[in-house]
């Protein structure tokens, strides 16, 4: 994953990971018919181990623990983003090089997209029924905002490095969506 992260997806060959893992690119195929499987591969073990850190969640059944929760998934962001730096960095990369790459990981990029957009939008609608969240707020666009949001301020943290605190920003947001979105304002 750092190979795809620092060159592209498209400028990572088999043979530059095959060098990077100490094995020969043989031993490669003998696993992977090629590099979109072995991209496809890769990507569903890390994203599942986001996934896992989400599923483990609280699920609050009271206001304040939503919010706890809620506040928490920004921390968890931010503390994935400095444990894995790539894996966003990775689906930037994905998204502005998608003209150029296949099909079936472009799918496969797009799923995992989508699951993580679902999350959030769970996320807001469990706040709604809650009582947390405006019944009126809609959960598609709550979730594009923190979706957009996190990865904006993933960019500015990859860009300025150490200079640009990504957890107090993170954190700083979740505030902001709590205030913004709540109920009693």
């Amino acid at each position: 994953m750092d190979l795809f992260a620092s060159y592209g997806y498209r400028g990572t060959s088999l043979a530059r990971i095959a060098r990077a893992a100490g094995v020969t690119k043989g031993a490669l195929y003998w696993h992977f018919a090629d590099k979109e499987e072995f991209f496809i591969a890769v990507v569903a073990k890390v994203l599942g181990e986001w996934d896992l850190i989400f599923e483990k969640s609280v699920h609050a059944s009271t206001q304040g623990e939503f919010r706890t929760e809620f506040a928490r998934m920004f921390d968890t962001m931010a503390v994935m983003n400095e444990k894995n730096p790539w894996v966003t960095r990775l689906l930037l990369i994905i998204a502005l090089e998608s003209h150029k790459i296949g099909p079936r990981v472009l799918r496969s990029m797009r799923k995992a997209n989508l699951r993580g957009f679902a999350n959030f939008r769970e996320q807001v609608k469990r706040g709604q029924q809650l009582g947390v969240f405006d019944p009126e707020l809609d959960p598609e666009w709550a979730a594009a905002q923190i979706f957009s949001t996190y990865l904006g301020l993933a960019m500015l943290w990859y860009l300025h490095g150490p200079r640009f605190d990504l957890r107090r920003s993170l954190r700083q947001q979740a505030r902001e969506f709590l205030r913004q979105w709540s109920i009693a304002k």
